[in-house]
């Protein structure tokens, strides 16, 4: 199982709350809205962006022709499932991080698994995952892409996964967050990057095949 990040570290750099509200909405009514994370979403420029881009790339997986009534359902129960997860948010110290990070590790799954979501549809806003090389790391290292009001990349090693948001850099893209309450760091320019895990030295490293 993927392990998510939701320590109160990671929102000290997304400033989540303070972001103005805009006309785009979420994919679902809001005056519907159930639950504090749907209410969440709403609230949210940000959250609603992600959400928008999930709703998307569903739709797109669901219309795949090459999937089989088996298969569309599993894509049908797992989407109810993540939304499950998604919604159980109200538990975590901070609810639109949590949010956040489920819907960018929904992103990096639903482009992974096939969903095709080429950059000639306008309103995407991820690409990925890229998959990169990384000294001393064993397996691939993968970032999924998500430029919405926050620009985020979803990381995953192994079995763990964790949200980073832009920061600061003087050159190339620079993402910070936190994996349970260590520093998480990705900092790209070009095809490679360097990559700092908790407890780990930094790491030079190299894009490879798309994952």
């Amino acid at each position: 199982m993927k392990r998510l990040s939701f320590s109160p570290a990671l929102i000290a750099g997304l400033i989540l709350s303070t972001l103005p509200a805009r006309a785009d909405g979420p994919s679902f009514d809001c005056a519907r809205a159930e639950n504090d994370a749907e209410k969440a979403v709403c609230a949210n420029a940000n959250l609603a962006a992600l959400d928008r881009e999930v709703a998307r790339l569903y739709a797109l997986a669901a219309a795949d022709s090459g999937l089989d009534d088996a298969a569309r359902a599993d894509l049908t129960a797992y989407q109810r499932g993540w939304i499950k997860g998604r919604d159980a948010c109200w538990k975590a110290d901070d609810l639109a991080a949590c949010v956040a990070a489920s819907y960018a590790m929904r992103i990096d799954e639903l482009r992974r698994d096939g969903a095709d979501a080429a950059g000639d549809d306008p309103d995407a806003i991820s690409f990925g995952p890229v998959a990169y090389a990384c000294a001393g790391i064993d397996g691939p290292v993968s970032a999924t892409f998500i430029n919405g009001p926050l620009s985020h990349a979803w990381l995953r090693w192994g079995e763990n996964g964790a949200l980073v948001t832009i920061a600061l850099s003087g050159s190339g893209a620079r993402y910070t967050g936190a994996y349970y309450d260590g520093p998480v760091e990705f900092w790209t320019k070009g095809d490679t990057a360097l990559l700092t895990l908790p407890d780990r030295d930094e790491a030079a490293c190299a894009e490879t095949a798309t994952d």
